[in-house]
């Protein structure tokens, strides 16, 4: 097994179960294999995540452009359709209402410039952090001092039934585009495009924010057509709008499978060939790229754009992402990288503070939720902040900053449990709440926060026990079997991210060499060298530096959880490995010889 190390001398370490697969049938892994043009390796992977039949296997490795679903199989898009064109006909002043996070935003600039296209001048509002997230009374005083006709909101509206009824009474139809789940209460707009509404004919629920306004884009510019075939403008707008559907699809963490998976894919090759300005400028201030995946979406695109939203200046994206020039866009990128550094380092001066906190707490092991609070703290990092200690101490954590007697924050979640219904036990304790299971922000009177956590916890103790944290890997395959015509092959499976994460490998009787340096901004990483039969592969773990002197203690052979991958650098060899789990075996795990893998050795797992 490997234990989950906690950096902050807080006691939170706990078992983390390595969950292998049963073995695969051969036969059918050696037909999947030929079939799909891949090694036996990676086919039993492909088995192994529920691609068993031939002709679906590779229907999703492909991941054609074809499988993209009609945006007219949506209830209500042709009532959205019509009125957007009279709209556009009547040169109605129209407002994109946004969100601050990358969906929202990407969404609201994809809808910006495709009005543009149309002919249309539309205005932008993105709520900032101080008025929360959706409608709010500034929204509904931008409808009333703007005089607009129609307003189209993005990745968000679904529920807000109060302040969407004002604005339509205002004379202003609102459109609204979104993917959150709601209750049965929605609002009385004009039209309403969500995939998740308990009357939805889209047969894919699982669209970004940004996903959803693309198909009104795609259906709009196909009515312009009998035949609806889009026009070479509008050709040309899909494609460069991909490069945005892509950037807001990762950073929303919404599952890459289905139509996700196409629009993530076709998305990432215009992102990197992007000539849009902006896209362009914050990709070249990242530095030389060989290439652009989902990971660096997720790891590196996401969180500066997220950074605006974050520090209170979601303008500056918007700005970024419809500058017309490259030396504005360039400006204005370097701005959102400053931003974005100056967020990490609020960003580990709150976490310290958080784990300080909760260091000083004498009921933290009985604890089943998180709940922690400061006024110092910026609201802006606060789902991070959450999201940090959930993964420290494998419980849910809800972080919140209270000001002016009211305290706001994010909650995230931990395992199984859902954090949406724990919230449910103690709305009544609370003033705005809203999320889902892994996710949740709230708002509540600081008064009421030590009678929160009470409830939390009553609710937590009739959950089952937390199950211990787990891996699961997709098969075990010693060091020397990777070479790059397999890593090639691995590619096939990209774009990696939730619903289809980076392939996971275990190999056992791994020895470390002596030669380790630390590395990351907060020291939290460690490169060293991994050595198995001979065979010495530099390896990459981003959260182990602080073990790093147990690995100095003696020789011993060691358990890897690692995806193989090709380093950036071509002189840094031909294959590297990120390491996501690295635990000392104990004498009794005897190798076991591994089929057509290379050396599996056995540790002490889980058949899952």
């Amino acid at each position: 097994m490997v234990r989950s190390h906690d950096p902050s001398g807080v006691n939170s370490s706990r078992m983390v179960k390595i969950l292998v697969p049963q073995p695969a049938p051969e036969e059918q892994v050696a037909a999947l294999a030929r079939g799909c043009g891949l090694s036996p390796v990676l086919a039993e992977v492909l088995w192994n995540r529920g691609h068993r039949e031939l002709d679906q296997a590779r229907a999703w490795l492909e991941a054609d452009p074809s499988g993209l679903e009609d945006p007219w199989k949506f209830h209500g898009m042709e009532a959205a359709v019509e009125r957007v064109r009279k709209a556009l006909y009547d040169r109605e002043k129209i407002l994109i209402h946004g969100d601050y996070d990358v969906d929202g935003l990407t969404g609201t600039v994809l809808l910006h410039s495709f009005f543009k296209l149309c002919g249309a001048d539309p205005a932008i509002h993105i709520p900032s952090r101080q008025e929360g997230y959706s409608f709010s009374e500034t929204s509904i005083q931008r409808i009333r001092e703007g005089g607009f006709g129609l307003c189209v909101s993005v990745d968000n509206g679904t529920a807000e039934v109060d302040a969407i009824a004002e604005a339509q009474a205002l004379g202003c139809d609102v459109i609204v585009t979104d993917h959150h789940a709601t209750g049965p209460e929605i609002a009385p707009a004009h039209t309403i495009l969500n995939p998740r509404l308990a009357h939805s004919t889209y047969p894919f629920p699982d669209l970004a924010g940004v996903g959803v306004a693309f198909k009104l884009a795609w259906a709009v510019a196909q009515s312009f057509s009998k035949r609806k075939i889009l026009s070479e403008d509008f050709q040309r707008f899909m494609v460069e709008a991909s490069a945005l559907v892509s950037l807001g699809t990762v950073a929303d963490v919404v599952p890459l499978h289905g139509e996700n998976r196409i629009l993530v894919r076709q998305g990432l090759k215009a992102l990197l060939h992007s000539g849009h300005p902006g896209l362009r400028a914050l990709i070249d201030v990242l530095g030389p790229r060989y290439g652009l995946e989902a990971e660096d979406v997720s790891f590196r695109l996401g969180p500066r754009i997220n950074a605006a939203g974050r520090m209170g200046r979601a303008e500056l994206a918007i700005q970024l992402l419809t500058a017309r020039s490259y030396g504005e866009a360039r400006k204005l990128a370097q701005k959102i990288e400053s931003l974005n550094r100056q967020r990490q380092q609020i960003e580990r001066r709150t976490v310290a503070e958080a784990m300080d906190k909760l260091r000083r707490d004498p009921k933290l092991e009985e604890r089943r939720v998180i709940l922690v609070w400061d006024s110092g703290w910026h609201l802006g990092i606060l789902g991070i902040i959450a999201a940090r200690l959930s993964e420290t101490f494998h419980r849910p954590a809800l972080v919140l900053a209270p000001k002016d007697g009211r305290a706001r924050g994010s909650g995230r979640s931990f395992g199984e449990t859902n954090l949406k219904h724990l919230l449910d036990a103690a709305g009544d304790l609370l003033c705005r709440y809203g999320g889902h299971a892994k996710a949740v922000g709230l708002e509540v009177e600081e008064s009421k926060l030590p009678a929160l956590g009470e409830r939390l916890e009553e609710a937590a103790s009739r959950l089952p026990p937390y199950a211990p944290p787990s891996i699961r890997v997709d098969a075990s395959v010693g060091l020397d079997h990777w070479n790059r015509t397999e890593l090639s092959m691995l590619d096939k499976f990209r774009p990696f991210g939730a619903g289809n994460p980076l392939p996971k490998f275990h190999a056992g009787g791994v020895r470390i060499g002596r030669q380790m340096k630390r590395i990351g901004p907060d020291g939290r990483g460690i490169t060293f060298t991994a050595i198995q039969n001979g065979r010495a592969i530099k390896g990459l773990a981003y959260k182990l530096g602080e073990r790093m002197q147990e690995f100095f203690k003696q020789p011993a052979d060691w358990n890897l959880v690692y995806t193989p991958r090709v380093p950036m650098r071509v002189e840094e060899g031909c294959i590297e490995l990120f390491v996501h789990a690295l635990e000392r075996q104990v004498q009794s795990e005897a190798p076991e010889p591994l089929r057509k893998h290379g050396n599996r050795s056995r540790t002490d797992t889980t058949r899952g």
